[in-house]
């Protein structure tokens, strides 16, 4: 049995994408006979033995994983998540880009924009969709969250389920949302995630100060974000830059949510180019197309369950992922990159 073991930019569970990505490949793989552990990168010195290690961000993740790699003899893999694409990549990342055994990313865009930072042809990075995995149902007789309970019955509530930081532009949609939140005043803006970086987190709390229709609870665990979403009309999106389709969008789609996302690269694998707002206009004219058609809104919620279903599939990401690791494990050359 291959042991691998997935280095994080953060912790294990916390509420962020590379811990979701982390958590389900090793359920996935768990089927397919391959063990994972995720750690923690910060505490890189006390990770487990493993057979191959994977850094989840190439640049958060990248050096510590390299470093403890050539101190082991073990080789790893570099999995690009999503802000490791953005900007100039430094030496060390750069370094443990190059060396690595095989490269995953998770869409076309990703293969590309990785090629343009770290080199490499098409064959030198792997693309593996993610799959798509259902929020856990909540436990029988668990209350909702207060600030769902305190949503009046007629409430619109917009979701927007990501860390707050720049890349996701939180503050475009309430910008973006704010005219149209004068006309409606059922409609509901509200931010779910955690606080990434402290200087967008402080802008957007000012912002809501001037804007009593939208909040930031902040984030919620998995296991109780279902009935956050059930209780949303849609998912929105506004994000600069994404590594690949967002988890949340995935997780939306399968929740029977429909979503509106900005029209950037990632998203138009999903949720495709027909979900896709190009400006603050465009934005509020989608939003009230499907909060004024609740037929039109279901069925686009139905298409996107049924693509996320057929298009990111998790027993596929695991089939690929144990290919590659045992491959990387065994010292063979890993599958070719498509």
């Amino acid at each position: 049995m291959v042991r691998a073991l997935f280095l994080l930019p953060c912790r294990a569970g916390e509420p962020r994408g590379n811990a979701t990505t982390a958590a389900r490949l090793a359920a996935g793989l768990a089927r397919q006979g391959v063990t994972v552990q995720p750690w923690p990168v910060a505490e890189v010195e006390q990770a487990p033995a493993a057979d191959v290690l994977v850094a989840c961000h190439a640049r958060r993740s990248g050096p510590a994983t390299r470093e403890l790699a050539r101190a082991r003899g073990r080789p790893w893999v570099i999995l690009f998540t999503g802000t490791d694409l953005n900007g100039r990549p430094g030496a060390a990342a750069r370094r443990a880009v190059a060396e690595a055994a095989a490269r995953v990313v998770l869409g076309r865009a990703a293969a590309r924009r990785a090629r343009q930072l770290h080199g490499g042809g098409p064959a030198d990075y792997r693309v593996i969709r993610q799959g798509a995995w259902p929020l856990p149902e909540p436990a029988a007789g668990e209350p909702p969250p207060p600030f769902l309970a305190s949503l009046p019955d007629q409430a619109e509530p917009v979701l927007v389920p990501a860390g707050v930081r720049s890349v996701k532009a939180p503050r475009r949609a309430l910008r973006a949302l704010a005219p149209l939140a004068a006309r409606r005043p059922n409609l509901r803006l509200l931010f779910l995630g955690p606080e990434l970086e402290r200087r967008e987190g402080d802008a957007l709390r000012r912002a809501l100060a001037e804007a009593p229709w939208a909040a930031w609870p902040g984030a919620l665990p998995r296991e109780r974000l279902l009935t956050a979403v059930r209780r949303a009309v849609l998912v929105l999106s506004p994000s600069r830059s994404e590594g690949g389709p967002p988890n949340a969008l995935l997780e939306a789609a399968l929740a029977g949510r429909a979503v509106i996302a900005s029209d950037i690269p990632a998203h138009r694998e999903f949720p495709g180019r027909e979900h896709l707002f190009t400006d603050d206009a465009d934005l509020r004219r989608r939003l009230v197309a499907l909060l004024d058609d609740a037929g039109e809104r279901a069925r686009a919620a139905a298409r996107l369950r049924e693509t996320a279903r057929r298009e990111f599939s998790p027993r596929a990401e695991a089939a690929a992922w144990a290919t590659l690791l045992r491959a990387v494990a065994a010292g063979r050359p890993p599958p070719a990159g498509h």
